[in-house]
């Protein structure tokens, strides 16, 4: 068997690796997205470019051959439908060539002069043309037949690059399914897996308190039948000895020792016990009132009962008797009043049946509340600790809830059960 630590380790671990393998195939998954988009716009760019560049090179080796036809063939190069517009611009800002014939020997602002001539080889920049389109400008000093520079400003659409990008950047959808299903794979294989190691743990809690349980059954079964016969024994001198030996005050205490050793015998008996349960539709009304009968008869205070007609409530008649006489005995020893008052309600909640036992006592200690249904954790002078850790067992396995808290009204304490309910009003 794993020492409980181990147990406890292994969950952390199983989730620490799942986390680390999801971040880091998400942090894998989304930098080489990233550098496919950064490469896609990279290599579009550059596409771009290389497309300004040829042109300019023809457009640069037909002004040098110069003569007429010289600006015809440059209309020609600039005929491609890539081409926005193109401009040859002279050093005092005279348009040289222009795609458009009409703008041709016109000039061009001086400062408009000094923005497009360029300090380097080229220049080139993302711009937007008057109805919206995406274009790169690009600016490139070229030479005439004399070597004296001119400037060649070709304005290029860059639809086709455009779409490169987009087509890139759509792959962050697929990119953003796949990461969904790795985190929502991640999520669900650790909830399954931890599902699994809980339950080989509570199987193996189970089987341990299974042979402790054995292992009680029989120490305990040895000691009432040890007890039986020192019991038989202390009475029978008892019965010998003259009422007014003073021995007899010393059986007595044996007696009340036995006896109290014979009730702590039997709870851990009947705690122990692989339970079987019977279950059936019951009137709570008539449970309440067997359990009334049992702890509460000679009782002098006021009970209260609020009951809604109609329930029923699903549940082993002669466990669920015994739980609640022994909640009523506990809210009856803790008021120790017979003016107290003691209130016990039936309410329903949807498919379930809640039972609520308040008392006007003193409460429970803060430093009680965490181990009330400990077994041997007892707040009473007499008490075996198992009253509550009893009660715990057979609701939870007819299928239902147990809890006890101070009341939120004021003073006292209030044990609720919540049990399966069995048709009526409310339960459908």
């Amino acid at each position: 068997m794993r020492p409980s630590g181990v147990r406890s380790y292994v969950p952390v671990v199983l989730r620490a690796s799942l986390l680390f393998f999801a971040l880091l195939s998400t942090a894998a998954i989304v930098y080489t997205t990233a550098r496919n988009l950064s490469a896609a716009r990279l290599l579009a760019d550059k596409a771009l470019l290389s497309t300004a560049f040829a042109l300019g090179s023809s457009a640069e080796a037909a002004l040098a051959r110069g003569g007429a036809e010289a600006l015809e063939e440059i209309r020609g190069i600039f005929a491609d439908r890539v081409v926005a517009y193109a401009r040859i611009t002279e050093p005092d800002g005279g348009i040289l060539f222009h795609t458009n014939p009409r703008l041709t020997g016109t000039r061009v602002p001086p400062d408009e002069v000094a923005r497009i001539w360029p300090e380097a080889a080229f220049t080139a920049r993302r711009a937007f043309l008057g109805t919206g389109l995406p274009v790169l400008e690009f600016h490139q000093a070229i030479h005439r037949p004399d070597g004296s520079p001119v400037v060649l400003t070709l304005v290029l659409h860059t639809a086709s690059a455009d779409r490169i990008l987009e087509d890139a950047r759509r792959a962050w959808w697929p990119v953003a399914g796949v990461l969904t299903l790795l985190w929502c794979t991640g999520i669900l294989a650790e909830r399954i897996f931890s599902r699994q190691l809980r339950l080989r743990e509570e199987l193996e809690a189970r089987r341990q308190l299974a042979l402790i349980g054995q292992m009680t059954a029989v120490l305990a079964h040895e000691i009432r039948n040890a007890l039986g016969s020192v019991k038989g024994h202390a009475q029978w001198v008892e019965e010998k000895l003259d009422p007014s030996d003073p021995r007899r005050d010393g059986l007595s205490f044996v007696l009340e020792g036995i006896l109290r050793i014979e009730a702590l015998v039997g709870d851990l008996l009947l705690y122990s016990r692989e339970e079987s349960y019977r279950l059936e539709a019951l009137d709570p009304s008539e449970v309440i009132e067997e359990a009334l009968g049992l702890s509460a008869q000679s009782w002098k205070g006021r009970i209260h009962r609020e009951v809604e007609s109609g329930r029923r409530v699903f549940a082993d008649r002669e466990k669920l008797v015994r739980v609640l006489a022994n909640g009523v005995r506990n809210a009856l020893e803790a008021m120790g009043e017979d003016e107290a008052d003691l209130k016990i309600s039936v309410r329903a909640a949807g498919r379930r049946v809640v039972i609520r036992i308040e008392d006007s006592g003193p409460g429970i200690g803060s430093e009680d509340l965490p181990r009330l249904f400990t077994p041997f954790h007892t707040t009473k002078p007499g008490g075996t600790g198992l009253g509550l850790a009893y009660s715990k067992k057979v609701v939870e396995g007819m299928g239902g809830k147990i809890s006890l808290a101070n009341s939120p009204h004021g003073r006292g304490a209030v044990l609720t059960i919540e049990m399966p309910g069995a048709g009526g009003m409310g339960d459908g």
